[in-house]
């Protein structure tokens, strides 16, 4: 499934766009707030790229009101895709000073994207607190100022070119304490992606060896952001999947200020610029989990089968090749530490654990200085340690 073939259309799938494709309505049929507000919806629809704008009927009046049966169509390079609601609430919506919008709340039911070659429905979407911005912004491709305290949609499904549809059961973003239109925390929880496993799909074939017909899978975020000291902080990005396994990452950065994410924004185009700022960065410490739930141990006992030798033989061969393999690191402490981390985790699947607690914050540019000066070092630099079933 490709949805990116669609930015000039969906807007990216921005929140402005999930907000503004419900209908205009003509003045004489709306409350003044209300009027002011469906009209900064409609041309921010237009801004955002679409070509027609289509709705039922309009109801309430400024305190909440409603849009049945809107449809929105837009055209990309020579593709057509349509964006359509059953029914949107806005409650407690008005205009802005700048020429945006806020609500309270918004909810949608039996929203659908329909394109050539992909689909995704919702079957309910609320967002709260939701500050949009003005048809101007849109056009001008500037994103700060659009925010939102939560949005959560629920029963989704996407569907790709090939007809293969993965059901989510529910999408949850948190959002707060903004500055310049980028919050200090956000938490994302994905619930229940159902990914098929197909034996005939070629992608799928070696998964279904191991004894999946789908993987349900969990994702989760919570990360934090002080813009006075500029240290970013993700403490999970998490994916974790049903009779499989975890993976987790956390990482803690210095030197993100929002002079430099404003300087990354302007020099989008100049890869130089990037790196120097880039430079100017520091890592803090560094995490990254795997805690098994019998994925481990069903490759282990699928490669043994095809070997054609006890699971415990093959564990004993890949201990014994694991030294070799990492001598080419060439640091003895770290080498010894991920062989018999290695080791352990292989007889007896429960956690393994990579982590870099440097002693102070170490900044980027001294970083790539020893992986081109002396590569060597750098586990010892970083702090590096491999840990197993802890």
């Amino acid at each position: 499934m490709n949805l990116s073939k669609y930015r000039g259309g969906l807007a990216a799938a921005s929140i402005a766009l999930l907000v503004a494709f419900t209908a205009p309505v003509t003045p004489a049929a709306a409350q003044a707030t209300r009027d002011k507000v469906l009209s900064i919806i409609t041309e921010a629809s237009k801004a955002a790229g679409a070509k027609d704008v289509k709705w039922g009927s309009v109801s309430g009046g400024d305190a909440e009101f409603s849009v049945e049966k809107s449809e929105t169509t837009f055209e990309h390079e020579g593709k057509t895709s349509t964006l359509t609601a059953d029914k949107v609430v806005y409650r407690g919506a008005k205009p802005t000073a700048d020429g945006g919008f806020t609500a309270d709340l918004v909810t949608a039911t039996e929203v659908e994207f329909e394109s050539d070659d992909a689909s995704m429905s919702i079957d309910s979407l609320t967002i709260t607190n939701y500050v949009g911005q003005s048809p101007e912004k849109i056009r001008a491709k500037t994103t700060s100022g659009e925010r939102f305290d939560r949005i959560e949609a629920t029963g989704l499904e996407f569907t790709d070119e090939n007809d293969k549809t993965v059901p989510v059961a529910s999408v949850v973003v948190a959002a707060s304490d903004y500055v310049a239109g980028i919050p200090r925390k956000t938490t994302v929880d994905v619930k229940g992606v159902k990914v098929p496993v197909d034996a005939a799909d070629e992608q799928m074939k070696d998964v279904a060896e191991l004894g999946y017909k789908e993987l349900v899978l969990d994702v989760g975020l919570v990360a934090s952001w002080d813009d006075k000291t500029g240290r970013a902080t993700v403490d999970r990005l998490a994916i974790a999947g049903a009779e499989a396994g975890s993976l987790t990452l956390s990482f803690a950065i210095g030197g993100v200020t929002p002079e430099v994410i404003d300087g990354l924004k302007k020099a989008e185009k100049d890869q130089a610029k990037q790196l120097e700022l880039l430079q100017g960065l520091s890592v803090e410490k560094l995490s990254l989990r795997y805690e098994d739930a019998s994925l481990a141990k069903r490759i282990l006992s699928n490669q043994a089968k095809k070997q054609g030798v006890p699971a415990d033989a093959l564990v004993q061969q890949l201990s014994a090749m694991v030294p070799m393999i990492v001598s080419q690191i060439g640091n003895k402490d770290f080498e010894k530490k991920i062989s018999t981390a290695v080791a352990a985790f292989l007889k007896a699947p429960k956690s393994l654990t990579v982590s870099a607690t440097p002693a102070k914050p170490l900044p980027v540019a001294e970083l790539m200085g020893a992986a081109m000066m002396a590569p060597q070092s750098l586990p010892t630099v970083l702090g590096a340690d491999v840990r197993a079933n802890d």
